[in-house]
């Protein structure tokens, strides 16, 4: 019969916010002897396990025995053997043993696990921190890689991310034709390809796209010279007060480090009584809620919301009121809800995601509009006050 197992480390917060490549995080711990444990710090790019590409490391400490609290420290100004250190006791203790990749590139979120394995090397315990690279550099940085490569295109194979597209834009025209005036100027903020082109109808408005990738905004103005195109920050607009009559923002206020700021920055350029449509991944969505873990949909999601907060103070703060939502997909269909471990995960974005699965994939999209506090992606209606 395997024995209880003693030793845990439960860090004091799950979210760590690191600014200027550094950060803090405390640990209330209670160890035996160490022979009788191996305890590591581990640190992968989010959503990965890859080794070595996705790999920031890995430390190795011995913290005293017995009960007590233990200050971990990360320095990511250079990936090196001191960039994770662990104080208890009173005092600095040394790194036992580990591995780091030099050459990481730093995403804006990345993956800890505070680990702990028997003398035989089995995992017996591991509490997870999400850290949060707050530093634009970094935001920037991933961006030009992305651009630079392939991006973010899913194989045609995996149909879940496309057919959530194409429910999203069907909801989107139905917003845009009853929301943004005929006649009117309409600001797409952060807009990638611009959904009002891919929609491929004539609006009877006009817009003004424009996203930060000078390169990406090129291409994109001579495929759909209708629009307006420009390059900007979606936090930072070039435009004076009052300026539109309506803004979209497709999943853009996720990306940003200050979501507040964003919004007045929003309310800020619209005409009174102007819409803005904004569509962002739910902090709080089904599969979230369950895991009882922030679980961004993305590796740069810095500023993911809840409904909860997108339709009321948050939203109000900032000088909107609320509208309406159309949301969409409730992840239904969970795994290891009961398996120690191993992450939650919903089978039609994983395993599932399969072309026989459609189905039930079409099933769930439109349930978001019952649920939308649990509900995958958020459209959420707003009007400045």
């Amino acid at each position: 019969m395997r024995r209880a197992w003693t030793h845990r480390a439960l860090p004091r917060a799950r979210t760590v916010h690191v600014h200027a490549r550094r950060a803090e995080l405390v640990l209330d711990y209670r160890t035996g002897p160490s022979s009788s444990y191996v305890f590591t710090v581990d640190i992968y790019s989010y959503l990965t396990r890859d080794h070595p590409g996705g790999h920031v490391g890995w430390w190795r400490f011995e913290p005293p025995e017995g009960r007590g609290t233990a200050l971990l420290r990360f320095d990511f100004t250079a990936i090196r053997r001191g960039s994770v250190t662990l104080e208890a006791g009173g005092r600095s203790l040394p790194v036992v043993d580990g591995w780091h990749n030099p050459d990481f590139a730093l995403t804006p979120l990345a993956d800890l696990q505070i680990v702990f394995r028997d003398a035989e090397g089995n995992i017996r315990s591991a509490e997870p921190v999400l850290l949060k690279f707050m530093d634009r550099d970094v935001l920037r940085a991933f961006y030009a890689r992305q651009y630079a490569g392939r991006g973010y295109d899913v194989p045609q194979d995996r149909p879940f991310l496309h057919d959530l597209h194409r429910y999203k834009l069907g909801r989107l025209r139905e917003l845009f034709d009853k929301y943004f005036p005929a006649r009117g100027i309409v600001v797409d903020v952060g807009c990638g390809r611009s959904l009002f082109s891919e929609i491929d109808v004539s609006f009877p408005f006009r817009v003004v796209a424009g996203d930060l990738d000078f390169a990406s905004v090129r291409d994109r103005s001579r495929e759909v010279p209708r629009q307006v195109w420009g390059v900007f920050d979606a936090s930072a607009l070039p435009f004076g007060g009052e300026s539109f009559d309506g803004l979209f923002a497709g999943e853009v206020i996720e990306h940003v480090t200050d979501a507040r700021h964003t919004l007045g920055e929003w309310r800020r350029v619209l005409r009174p009584g102007g819409i803005a449509i904004i569509t962002t991944p739910n902090r709080e969505r089904l599969l979230a809620r369950a895991d009882g873990l922030e679980r961004p949909y993305s590796r740069d999601h810095l500023s993911e919301l809840s409904y909860g907060e997108l339709s009321g103070p948050l939203l109000r703060e900032s000088g909107f009121e609320f509208v309406t939502e159309r949301c969409i997909y409730l992840e239904l269909w969970l795994k290891h809800l009961f398996t120690p471990l191993q992450p939650i995960q919903d089978h039609l974005q994983t395993e599932g995601n399969v072309p026989s699965n459609r189905w039930a994939m079409r099933l769930l999209f439109p349930l978001g509009r019952l649920f939308p506090s649990r509900a995958l992606a958020l459209i959420v209606v707003a009007r400045k006050r």
